[in-house]
């Protein structure tokens, strides 16, 4: 199964994206985007055959959205899908590979639910719902934990009594392993080196946040854990949080353990601090504007940022470059230089007119570095299909 089309369905905490994808040579024939962060709900469709489509609709989950798309799918294009990528957030132990999907599939990824309660549930939608638009092609899942198989033990593992960690697998996972892959591959092209000896930190930085720490192209350190919500302060996580403070919670103030999941995985990071938002854009618009909590919330989301990739340069004995991707990392000039302003100890320098005028796939340090900074659009879409056609090869 060599350059065929593949749709790749990306089901995220607030968006949907899907592409029809050409494997050989990553042309994209049509993608969509709907995204439900904000009220109206925006949708987009785009194809090489017709006119681009926006509008703002009434539903705010997956299955209409996949059914949209399905629909627009067959009037604006002509091309053959061979197969559907649905991206899975969390694979535990027991997908570290793309598998068909089958009802056996579905059963375990049901299972793993709760490590990913903001994720797999909308993944499983998006399973469920393209499988009914889509009864006759096969489906594969491909897991963003997969690209952290390769962490050592001592990156993985938990400091918890042996037998939890034996006995109820409780390690270390990783995820945005799509991103982080596609990013580690992109920036060897861009520095014109291959990926054996390079050290790079990516800082994905999106309604989820999370870093990475990559060494000649694999894994070897990341900022979330067992669940999503470890790591980075985030749209609506908290990140990491002590633990003795959770037990208090439990303890003295009578929470359930459902109530402070809910509220460390929807109400917390920016949304928790700011008060105003979840929506790193619109919070950078109440602090300019004076807003106390907004400024609060950024400072902390910058603290939290420089520290991880102080951390994750640490683990890597130095590195080469760092590199921003996600909505936020991608788009925000404001929080990449906050992010560098104390880290020339790495030998990073930004430069600020490249910063302010950043596209896709640019290096915005100053000339001389010894590190560079990149930011790069993230491609999961990409890595998706070609993982998916690596199933059927």
């Amino acid at each position: 199964m060599e350059g065929v089309n593949v749709l790749t369905i990306n089901v995220g905490s607030s968006s949907l994206k899907c592409s029809l994808i050409e494997t050989a040579d990553g042309h994209t024939h049509a993608s969509s985007h709907t995204d439900w962060a904000s009220e109206p709900t925006r949708y987009t469709f785009t194809s090489t055959e017709s006119p681009a489509v926006l509008s703002e609709v009434g539903w705010s989950d997956v299955k209409p959205a996949i059914g949209r798309v399905a629909a627009d799918l067959r009037v604006n294009t002509n091309e053959v899908i061979a197969a559907v990528a649905h991206r899975v957030v969390h694979g535990g132990t027991r997908f570290t590979q793309p598998v068909l999907v089958t009802a056996e599939v579905e059963d375990a990824l049901h299972e793993l639910t709760p490590l990913a309660p903001l994720h797999n549930p909308s993944c499983l939608e998006g399973i469920v719902a393209a499988r009914e638009v889509f009864p006759n092609l096969p489906h594969v899942a491909v897991f963003d934990t997969a690209f952290h198989s390769t962490l050592a033990p001592e990156a993985y593992t938990y400091a918890i009594p042996q037998a939890w960690s034996d006995e109820w697998g409780l390690r270390r996972f990783g995820f945005h392993g799509l991103s982080h892959a596609y990013c580690s591959q992109r920036a060897a092209q861009i520095l014109d080196r291959p990926s054996l000896g390079l050290r790079v930190v990516i800082a994905h930085l999106g309604h989820g946040a999370s870093l990475a720490a990559i060494r000649d192209g694999k894994s070897i350190d990341t900022t979330m854990g067992f669940t999503p919500l470890e790591g980075l302060m985030m749209a609506t996580r908290s990140g990491s949080v002590d633990p003795g403070l959770l037990c208090h919670l439990l303890r003295e103030n009578r929470f359930s353990a459902n109530q402070l999941d809910h509220a460390l995985n929807r109400e917390s990071g920016l949304i928790g601090v700011s008060g105003v938002s979840s929506d790193m854009r619109t919070v950078l618009q109440a602090a300019e504007a004076g807003n106390e909590r907004a400024k609060l919330a950024i400072a902390i989301y910058v603290h939290r940022l420089r520290q991880g990739i102080g951390a994750m340069a640490a683990t890597l004995g130095g590195l080469d470059a760092l590199i921003f991707t996600g909505g936020v990392g991608q788009h925000s000039a404001t929080i990449r230089a906050a992010a560098c302003a104390r880290l020339a100890f790495l030998g990073l320098e930004l430069d600020p007119i490249a910063n302010a005028a950043v596209t896709s796939d640019m290096d915005v340090s100053t000339t001389g570095t010894k590190g560079r900074i990149l930011v790069i659009e993230s491609n999961e879409e990409l890595m998706l299909a070609r993982e998916c056609e690596r199933v059927f090869n």
